[in-house]
């Protein structure tokens, strides 16, 4: 069984401010590049009007997904100043610290049933 942690996260982002919240996006992503290795994949998907957004992540266990928060987290204020989160659903088995990271944000766990990981 895998150790994984997969998110799929929905934010709304609000009328006019698309290209600030891009921005943000932006700065988030490169942080995450250069700081976390154990972030395994970190992508943003925006519909087609700009209105929308999911982001994936896979991170290689709780531990790499805690690192992540104290990497980013300074940020999400400004985050969402433009977008509000929608939805937060976490695949895998997060540690309880992780979990109590994310209640608040009204997440949903999905427990790993079976499948296949390369």
């Amino acid at each position: 069984m895998s150790s994984h942690i997969v998110t799929d996260f929905e934010l709304s982002i609000k009328e006019g401010k698309l290209d600030d919240f891009k921005a943000v996006v932006n700065t988030m992503i490169e942080m995450t590049d250069v700081n976390e290795p154990d972030t395994l994949a970190y992508e943003w998907y925006i519909n087609e009007d700009g209105s929308e957004c999911h982001l994936l992540e896979t991170f290689k266990d709780s531990d790499a997904f805690m690192v992540h928060l104290g990497n980013v987290s300074h940020m999400f204020d400004t985050l969402f100043g433009f977008a509000t989160m929608t939805r937060a659903k976490i695949y895998g088995s997060p540690s309880a610290e992780l979990q109590q990271a994310l209640d608040p944000l009204g997440a949903q766990y999905f427990a790993h049933f079976n499948g296949v990981t390369r």
